[in-house]
């Protein structure tokens, strides 16, 4: 057996040894608010990071290794300290079980004063009411009705996770579903940093391959259960919004009649518009904070605000002109993308890059939109996006250098010209 073929052999055992390894490496590290902590984390997620790049070029993963990996790298991780975020879940939760609304009162109202938990200090923006959808503000109501605990929770953003693995698979095969499933930033972001964005995927993702099944599902009960899922992902988070008109301009673009896109406008927005009914009053619907500062002019691990705030300082100042600059992006969009699946890639990822916020774990987004293509940017933000944790322990200063900043985006700006090239390459008639 000569050496190349030896080495073949050792790749899929040793990315999946890598990657539970280093999962169970990184477990005790996940306080990042203590810089001691964070160059243990590093190595962790570059063990990690090494088995998911072994597993980049196999042929074939068998499924029983597939799901060993995916399940056990993140058991190891529930138990780890997780990010700010989770401790708003269970704050707003909670304080719904009192009666009151989180749309209404930040954490830090008097009101509230008699509720807090010893984790209270751990909220993030105590002087910001809930920027979360009312389905999501739901569910968490629900999750704290059964116990108010981080491990309820973690448990349950994993199952989501597991299930849009299992979806990925059953579509496009282990080997592929692996870029997601065996993805070391979306296994710490969403059961060891406890973020609730596979809440929201699962529904986008069941809705995207429903619709681009083959042979393309007939009849309206299909149909129907396409707009319903995606205005399930809506209504727990505002992002998915436009994936909505897109379904919508796609049967305009079919059928060339208003009925069935006024059919996927209310099927798809009736689960926002009937969790918002539970919060709103008749004078008043106060779902964003539109007025905070945050919502304003906060910044975080930017990629063009940034270089656009070098040009012009005002735009440091609002954050507003990152969304018209949006409004043309997703216009050329929706005019060029026939597929869902197409335009979901291609504005989640401008919705990224225009971003003025941008926290690491928004890369699991792209994550299930890149499997069929296998697209280089996404892997490589999968690894580069690890530098952004340097921001937690260095409040309140929350910025990245310049070097740190390149070293988070130029993976992701490079591998998308590199597997553009790749397509081009791969043309007919070259």
């Amino acid at each position: 057996m000569d050496l190349t073929t030896w080495l073949r052999r050792l790749q899929l055992p040793a990315s999946a040894l890598l990657l539970i390894g280093g999962a169970l490496l990184m477990r005790p590290h996940g306080d990042l608010f203590n810089a001691a902590q964070l160059l243990s984390f590093w190595r962790a997620a570059a063990v990690m990071g090494l088995g998911f790049a072994l597993s980049w070029s196999l042929p074939t993963i068998p499924r029983a290794l597939f799901w060993a990996v995916a399940v056990l790298t993140r058991l190891a991780l529930l138990a780890m300290e997780p990010g700010d975020d989770i401790w708003r879940y269970l704050w707003e939760g909670g304080i719904q079980l009192h009666g009151f609304s989180p749309y209404a009162l930040p954490p830090d109202a008097a009101a509230l004063e008699g509720l807090r938990t010893p984790w209270w200090s751990s909220i993030n923006h105590p002087d910001t009411t809930a920027i979360y959808p009312p389905l999501a503000q739901l569910l968490f109501r629900l999750h704290a009705a059964v116990a108010q605990q981080v491990l309820l929770f973690k448990l349950s953003f994993t199952a989501a996770d597991l299930a849009i693995a299992g979806l990925l698979a059953a579509r496009f095969g282990a080997a592929r579903a692996a870029l997601y499933a065996w993805n070391p930033l979306v296994i710490y972001g969403l059961s060891g940093g406890g973020h609730y964005d596979s809440w929201f995927l699962l529904p986008l993702v069941a809705g995207w391959l429903l619709a681009e099944r083959d042979p393309p599902p007939q009849g309206q009960r299909p149909q129907a259960c396409i707009d319903l899922l995606l205005g399930l992902s809506v209504a727990l988070k505002w992002i998915t919004l436009p994936l909505l008109l897109q379904r919508a301009w796609s049967r305009w673009r079919r059928f060339r009649r208003p009925a069935p896109v006024l059919a996927t406008l209310l099927l798809g927005l009736a689960p926002l518009l009937l969790g918002a009914s539970l919060f709103c009053g008749l004078r008043s619907c106060p779902l964003l904070p539109t007025g905070s500062s945050f919502i304003r002019h906060g910044r975080s691990a930017e990629w063009l605000p940034h270089w656009i705030g070098q040009l012009w300082p005002w735009t440091l100042q609002t954050n507003a002109v990152h969304g018209l600059l949006l409004l043309p992006v997703l216009l050329v969009l929706l005019v060029t993308s026939a597929r869902l699946g197409v335009f979901a890639w291609r504005y989640l990822l401008a919705l990224l890059l225009l971003s003025p916020v941008v926290h690491g774990w928004y890369f699991i987004w792209l994550m299930p939109f890149a499997v069929p293509s296998q697209n280089w940017g996404a892997r490589l933000v999968s690894l580069s996006a690890f530098v952004y944790f340097v921001l937690p322990s260095r409040l309140p200063d929350w910025q990245l250098t310049t070097a740190e900043r390149l070293l988070l985006w130029l993976p992701l700006l490079l591998g998308l010209l590199l597997s553009a090239r790749d397509r081009t390459e791969s043309a007919p008639g070259r």
